[in-house]
């Protein structure tokens, strides 16, 4: 490799890594509830929750309504302007929960406020990401995005161990404020640029993020995608008209709502209060350490994987492997809820908790992402990378509304076999309604998507 490749490849990945940030401010709130629920449920706080499911999911609620508005902006403003606003946004909302930390209300307008932060961050930095990065990288760099939400979870579930209730928001605080100084530093998309018709931008942009002067090759290919992708009208009705377009809507919005489907997100909220706390052989908390290390380990095997299997196979073999765990530790919460001390079986929630994780980071975790930022036309890529994400955060929003009614009505193994029957449906129909996108680049994947 030479020095000039060397260096390219360093700075790509450098504002890559910065950008993707964002995702690890996302992951400090998302670890945030398993420490925080744990410390409430102990009476470590002022607070006095009674629905957890309702705390959880306005966060979600505020990631369902930002996406679209959202779209709009990456449009008129740019990525940059846009994500430089998001760090701001968290900051808020951790500072309101340290300025009130009793009030139950201003905790409820701090996560949706930090939901809405959320919806922006996923519309737009898979976005910036894809669009900075080289095709051959493309999908490397996007399977970053996951580690680093996953990153953000551990710091929280692991330093918030050793944390009370203000530090821990402290924490959180401290994190975003990192991500919105070190993003104020970042270069315009090049892409954006293009589509501007500020293509001298555009040219000190691709040299700035590739570290070299000659660019001109790269250059001109992002001119020819985005000449012919802004030749139709950026509207819905050219996002669902279009064939291509449709195709591509399809696959990226099921692949992003049965991600949320398989479980992950009441896994990560409520798993410290829902595996056995009698005759247990291992504290809840750590056990959802344990889990975001998996997680996290699990997420850096597609950055080797993505662009070698690819996509599709990847995503068959994930939701496969999480069906089979879903439905295996429905089964074993039963049992143990209906054993006799409940001791001998302790172990094996745990273990196929664990086990579900890593089928989650091996596809699912990371594809959805790494979809939202490649397969979308420049002219519908602004309206339908948020519609994708308003109906992901719907389906998180839904399964963590409904946890805790489910749990009273049918137990709560119920909510996992829920889960691995949606686990397998996605796992089917991926097989028929995905394509393999591994090396393409962006125009290619329009036209493959238009055959």
């Amino acid at each position: 490799m030479t020095e000039g490749r060397f260096k390219t490849l360093f700075f790509t990945f450098l504002f890559a890594i910065i950008a993707c940030m964002g995702y690890m401010v996302c992951g400090t709130w998302i670890g945030w509830s398993s420490t925080a629920i744990y410390q409430m449920k102990n009476n470590q706080t002022e607070l006095d929750v009674t629905n957890y499911g309702t705390m959880i999911s306005m966060y979600d609620l505020g990631n369902m309504i930002s996406p679209i508005p959202c779209g709009y902006v990456l449009g008129l403003y740019g990525r940059k302007r846009t994500i430089s606003v998001i760090g701001p946004m968290n900051m808020i909302a951790w500072t309101m929960m340290l300025t009130w930390p009793s009030r139950l209300d201003v905790l409820y307008l701090a996560r949706l406020f930090a939901g809405l932060a959320k919806g922006m961050t996923i519309c737009s930095v898979p976005m910036y990401v894809g669009e900075i990065a080289e095709v051959k990288l493309r999908g490397a760099v996007l399977s970053m995005l996951p580690i680093s939400l996953a990153f953000g979870m551990l710091s929280t579930q692991t330093i918030g161990q050793f944390l009370n209730y203000r530090q821990l928001n402290f924490l959180g605080l401290s994190l975003a404020t990192v991500f919105t100084f070190l993003f104020l530093l970042m270069p315009e998309s090049p892409y954006y640029l293009m589509q501007k018709d500020r293509k001298d931008e555009a040219e000190k942009s691709l040299r700035r993020i590739r570290a070299k002067d000659d660019v001109a090759e790269e250059l001109a290919m992002i001119e020819e995608t985005v000449t012919k992708q802004m030749q139709s009208k950026t509207t819905y009705r050219e996002l669902f008209m279009t064939k291509s377009n449709r195709r591509a809507f399809i696959i990226t919005t099921g692949a992003c709502v049965f991600q949320r489907l398989s479980g992950i997100s009441p896994f990560i909220h409520f798993t410290s209060i829902t595996l056995p706390s009698k005759n247990y052989w291992l504290n809840p908390l750590v056990a959802v350490v344990v889990f975001s290390v998996i997680k996290n380990i699990g997420n850096m095997v597609p950055l080797f994987l993505v662009d070698w299997i690819g996509r599709k196979p990847l995503m068959v073999l994930s939701h496969s492997a999480m069906a089979l765990a879903t439905a295996a530790y429905a089964v074993s919460l039963y049992a143990v809820a209906n054993e006799n001390g409940g001791s001998s079986l302790a172990w094996l929630p745990v273990v196929l908790l664990w086990v579900y994780v890593l089928s989650y980071s091996l596809g699912a975790g990371t594809l959805a992402y790494l979809l939202l930022g490649e397969m979308f036309a420049a002219n519908v890529k602004t309206k339908a990378a948020p519609l994708c994400v308003m109906l992901q955060s719907s389906a998180s929003f839904l399964l963590d509304s409904i946890y805790t009614f489910v749990t009273q009505a049918f137990g709560v193994h119920s909510n996992y076999f829920i889960y691995s029957a949606l686990n397998f449906i996605w796992a089917v129909a991926a097989v028929f309604v995905m394509i393999e996108t591994k090396g393409k680049t962006f125009l290619e994947i329009e036209e493959m998507l238009a055959a």
